[in-house]
């Protein structure tokens, strides 16, 4: 029982950290892509339906990041 309790506050730290790390390489890419769609071959409407999704994805995760909490008592 206790190592199983151990094991929670350390496993939550690893799942922020995934979801913080998707949320900044969300953002980035969207960023990367809306700015560069030129010379990575993409028309401008495209390059921004696929930056704002990039965008919306980096914010979920950020939401999802910061009320982790919340939603893990509600189990």
């Amino acid at each position: 029982m206790t190592q199983k309790n151990a094991q929670g506050p350390e496993r939550d730290r690893v799942i922020k950290i995934a979801f913080g790390f998707m949320a900044i390489t969300c953002l980035l890419a969207g960023f990367i892509l809306y700015v560069f769609a030129q010379d990575l071959g993409f028309d401008q409407e495209t390059a921004r339906l696929v930056a704002i999704a990039f965008l919306v994805a980096g914010a979920l995760d950020y939401i999802v990041l910061r009320f982790w909490d919340r939603l893990k008592s509600k189990r």
